[in-house]
């Protein structure tokens, strides 16, 4: 019996990540059609949305600005000016990661310029919540910007990139769990690209960044708010170009008619890492928080 209960458990959580993977795959598809209408019903009947406009080069940057919308009728007018001039093609997936709430991918994404026919491609990483909705609730995309990887250890051969990375992203997650500002904002480029769950005013959707300093403006604000007291890796994965965890936070409030509750949620996030080892990008999502029993100190 003990063994029937986990195989249940087993399957029921299976069929959770199945739904969720074809629910992410039936709006790819969609996007393959070309449709815009067919396109926007595979997203969820209602927000909070999050997704992420396709980036655009400024005069007198080094990385492209990425905007993120959050309303309905935002993402449709965003599909519909993409898919005026541009097609996609195809993503051909390298990773796939399924839980019961998003699904990641990477891969080479390969587009169409409808005026000319042309087409490119190019790496591509892509997280599709659901928050197990029958619908996406977000796209947020974002393809490689840096030319060359970390360099890492010649000791560690053919992985020497992937291993700088993971050193880069345990780095992160120490200067998370201690609430070290400084650090977290000294591993940023000073043009980072970042979109994150905004825990700090519980909007549902993500908070955009820009630039290092609104960075370090949003992690103050988070930190103010909430003491972390763990986070522990449920998935982590490392290319030579980016990471991708997702991670389990427990944190207390410090403010607030909520002061000393504990919480716990999950983020889904990836980041693009450039060859000295600076985050260029730092996008993802995550699920809303659910109060706790207090741990303690981590």
């Amino acid at each position: 019996m003990r063994d029937r209960i986990k195989t249940d458990e087993l399957l029921s959580t299976s069929d959770l990540r199945v739904s969720t993977a074809a629910t992410a795959w039936r709006h790819v598809e969609a996007e393959y059609v070309d449709e815009i209408d067919g396109i926007l019903a595979t997203l969820a009947p209602s927000g909070p949305y999050a997704y992420t406009v396709s980036p655009r080069m400024e005069e007198g940057k080094e990385i492209p600005t990425q905007r993120i919308v959050t309303t309905f009728d935002e993402i449709a007018e965003t599909y519909q000016n993409l898919h005026r001039f541009a097609a996609v093609v195809a993503i051909r997936p390298v990773t796939q990661l399924h839980a019961s709430w998003y699904t990641f991918v990477s891969g080479l994404g390969r587009g169409r310029e409808k005026a000319t026919g042309q087409e490119s491609e190019r790496p591509v990483i892509v997280l599709f919540p659901t928050m197990g909705s029958e619908g996406i609730t977000g796209e947020l995309f974002w393809g490689r910007t840096q030319r060359d990887s970390m360099p890492g250890d010649p000791a560690d051969g053919s992985l020497a990139s992937r291993f700088a990375v993971a050193k880069v992203h345990d780095t992160l997650l120490d200067a998370y769990r201690s609430g070290d500002v400084d650090a977290l904002t000294d591993l940023a480029h000073a043009e980072i690209q970042a979109g994150l769950r905004d825990y700090e005013a519980d909007t549902g959707t993500l908070a955009e960044m820009h630039t290092r300093e609104e960075l370090r403006r949003h992690l103050e604000r988070f930190f103010g708010r909430y003491r972390v007291l763990g986070i522990d890796v449920v998935t982590s994965h490392y290319d030579d170009w980016f990471f991708f965890h997702e991670l389990r936070w427990t944190v207390e409030s410090r403010t607030g008619d909520d002061a000393g509750q504990t919480y716990r949620y999950h983020t889904a996030e990836y980041a693009e890492l450039s060859a000295e080892g600076k985050i260029v990008a730092h996008i993802g999502h995550g699920t809303d928080r659910i109060s706790a029993a207090c741990p303690g100190p981590a």
